[in-house]
């Protein structure tokens, strides 16, 4: 049997790209021609912020989990279609509630929940902020023939006003946060299965197991 998969049905071999509303207004009143060099560096970037983006909707996935778990609504489905209506903020929120009044938030998952809400401010502004390319310091016209130019990458937060340098490790960084994340909670969660009650109606904790036993 041939497994097909339907959603990579684009034949094309053409480079696919990410504009800033600059390059695409100088497209459309073709002054010039675009600066492909920074077009290419743009998309590298962007392509790594999606990563730590698509990567910390897992976690969020997880995150939905360990509520459900702990809570053990009476109807599932419906606790989770509210649950798809808030951001991933408010769903920490509701797990360190759900945690405390039921006697089972320790000082290590105080601590881990603080660096999920860390991650998720990082994931918030590369996830609403813009990316603009810039000279780190202005050269004279008289110094362009002996002097280089050091050009860097910024990020836009339209939340906080400021701006701040992005790299290409430092989104390496970011995604290896958020994959650490995700296994230290379910390192954490192993630990908590022992000390919280089984749940009675969320009957499918897809992440959630106890322990393995030793072999």
């Amino acid at each position: 049997m041939a497994i097909r998969s339907l959603s990579f049905d684009d034949d094309s071999d053409e480079d696919m790209c990410v504009f800033s509303g600059e390059d695409l207004l100088t497209a459309h009143l073709d002054q010039m021609d675009l600066d492909w060099g920074e077009v290419a560096e743009r998309s590298a970037l962007d392509e790594r912020r999606g990563l730590v983006i698509t990567q910390v909707a897992v976690v969020e996935e997880l995150i939905d989990q360990f509520i459900l778990y702990v809570a053990d609504p009476a109807d599932p489905e419906d606790y989770k279609r509210r649950l798809d209506r808030k951001t991933i903020g408010p769903r920490l929120d509701e797990l360190e509630v759900a945690l405390a009044e039921r006697g089972l938030l320790d000082a290590a998952g105080a601590a881990l929940l603080a660096d999920l809400r860390s991650l998720v401010q990082i994931r918030n502004e590369l996830t609403h902020g813009t990316i603009y390319r810039t000279l780190l310091y202005v050269v004279p016209i008289r110094e362009f023939a002996t002097r280089d130019l050091e050009l860097e990458w910024s990020i836009y937060s339209r939340r906080s006003r400021t701006s701040r340098r992005l790299t290409t490790s430092g989104l390496r960084r970011n995604l290896e946060e958020a994959i650490g994340c995700f296994t230290a909670l379910l390192q954490w969660g192993e630990g908590l299965a022992q000390r919280a009650p089984r749940p009675r109606n969320f009957l499918e904790p897809t992440y959630f197991t106890a322990p393995r036993e030793e072999l």
